[in-house]
Order: structure tokens, then C-alpha cells, then sequence
């Protein structure tokens, strides 16, 4: 168990590896130990939640928002996204459409923080933020600017949109399954159609979270998990007692997200600069 402090990863009260025990979460095309689905799953079928609102991706890089309130219907939001999905500013009506009363959201680090501070802070949207009953954070470098980098892929490399199946970031570089071939694109090349926004982005694991997810090269087929609050852990142990979950200690991959968040940090001051 690590402390509660505050550093570049914010408030970290526990650190683990997991990845679920369902062998159908497994199977599916997860992008690590499907530990996050696993969690959501516990979370509905237990009542702790009623619904979760999150991004699935329709095709291509292409995502959209929805409400899972099934199994399957997490099942079929699995996955890396690699677009922003605008939908923080619909889950108010998406909330509120499906009268839902304990969501878990799972976005991005700056979705994150919208997300926690209207919880933590509320000003005129109370009745929304006391729905949200967790926040999930993704570890994110950024997400791309969604036409710009397509009609780089078609131009340079002849790929179209709707050919693309899968997208898996590997260690320096960006792999883009398209039909059955697989194209290796270096992270560097890319990093240039990020979207603006993420370019001065500093949050890397998406501090305001409850549990931030993620996952590192040297551990394939597990999650890394960031739990930052009593809620958090609460949910992981959870998990894990009712055998959802495989849970083991992670201080060890605490260096390679330090020093993937410093990256990204750095990233940021260098293009703040640029801006003064």
C-alpha cells in the first residue's frame, strides 16, 4: 500500500496489476486485462451502479457516446478509442433520458476533471454530479485530430477509414490493423496530428478519478490500476472478493508511469512555451 501524497500522479492510495477472471471478457478484443470491464460488470450486476456511460467505437477511429446498462452492453464498448468522444456534454441528458441515479463514467484525464470537480465542487449542476458514483480515468498522450489524421493515412499510406479494425499502441509506435495487414506507424510521425488541446495537456492518468487504467508494455495482459480514494479501492477489492477480478501488487510499474506522465508533461511546457 502506498501512502496518500500528492505528485505528478496526484493522489495514489494503492497501485495494482489485475485483469479479469471472465475467460469471455478475456477473449474479447480487450486493450489489456479487460480489468476494467470486469469492474463495471461487478458494479452493475451488484447494484452499485445502474448504468455506465462511456465511448464505443462505431469504426475506423470513430467513436460515439453511450449508456451501458447490461453486460453485453459493456462487453460491446471494450476497447481503445482513439478520437475524443464529445460526450461530456451529453450525459447530463443521457442521465437523465434514462433516469439513471449511479453511473460510472469512464473517459479521459480532461473529461476526468470535469467529471470531479462538478462532483466534488457542484455550483448549479448538483442533481448531475451526485448521479456520478464513479469516475475511471484512462492513462492518455492524447487523442487525435479525427479528420486530419484519416486523410493523412489515405494520402501517405492508402487507407481508408472504414478499412480500419483495430488500433494498438505499442511501445513507440501507433499499430493500425487495416484488413488483414498491419501498418507500424512511429509515434513521433503522428504526434503531430494530436489535437491542440491534448498538445498542453499535462494529466497523464487523469487525477481527479476514483481508479485510473491503464497499461504498460513489460505487463501485457494485465491492467494497471491507480486507485486514488476509499470509493476506489472499495470497488477493486470488491471485484476481487467476488471473483471478478485478478489482483496483484503493482509498485513496480510506478517508474514507467512516472516516467511516461513526465513525458507528457514535458510535452506540454515545451508547447506552452512556444505559445508565449
Amino acid at each position: 500500500m502506498i501512502g496518500i501524497t500528492d505528485n505528478l500522479l496526484g493522489s495514489v492510495v494503492g497501485v495494482y496489476l489485475a485483469r479479469a477472471k471472465d475467460e469471455e471478457i478475456l477473449k474479447r478484443k480487450v486493450a489489456s486485462g479487460g480489468a476494467v470491464t470486469a469492474m463495471l460488470i461487478y458494479a452493475l450486476e451488484k447494484g452499485l451502479i445502474d448504468g455506465v456511460v462511456t465511448a464505443k467505437r462505431v469504426r475506423g477511429f470513430e467513436g460515439q457516446a453511450i449508456v451501458a446498462r447490461t453486460r453485453e452492453e459493456i462487453l460491446e464498448a471494450a476497447g481503445n478509442k482513439w478520437s475524443i468522444v464529445p460526450f461530456a456534454a451529453r450525459v447530463k441528458a443521457k442521465i437523465e433520458e434514462e433516469d439513471l441515479k449511479k453511473v460510472a463514467v469512464v473517459c479521459l484525464p480532461c473529461q476526468a476533471q470535469f467529471f470531479g470537480q462538478m462532483r466534488e465542487f457542484p455550483i448549479l449542476e448538483t442533481d448531475f454530479g451526485e448521479r456520478i458514483r464513479y469516475i475511471i480515468g484512462l492513462f492518455c498522450t492524447g487523442t487525435f485530430a479525427f479528420e486530419a489524421l484519416l486523410n493523412y493515412l489515405r494520402i501517405k499510406y492508402n487507407i481508408k477509414a472504414e478499412d480500419i479494425k483495430n488500433i494498438t499502441l505499442k511501445e513507440g509506435f501507433l499499430e493500425i490493423q487495416h484488413d488483414d495487414s498491419f501498418l507500424q506507424l512511429p509515434l513521433k510521425e503522428v504526434y503531430s496530428y494530436l489535437q491542440t488541446g491534448c498538445l498542453v495537456c499535462t494529466d497523464y492518468t487523469g487525477m481527479w478519478s476514483d481508479i485510473s487504467a491503464g497499461f504498460i508494455e513489460k505487463e501485457k495482459g494485465w491492467t494497471v490500476l491507480i486507485t486514488r480514494n476509499i470509493r476506489g479501492e472499495e470497488l477493486v477489492k470488491g471485484a476481487e472478493r467476488e471473483g471478478y477480478l485478478e489482483v496483484r501488487d503493482g509498485s513496480h510499474v510506478m517508474g514507467d508511469i512516472l516516467r511516461a506522465a513526465r513525458e507528457k508533461l514535458a510535452r506540454a511546457q515545451k508547447n506552452m512555451m512556444s505559445l508565449l
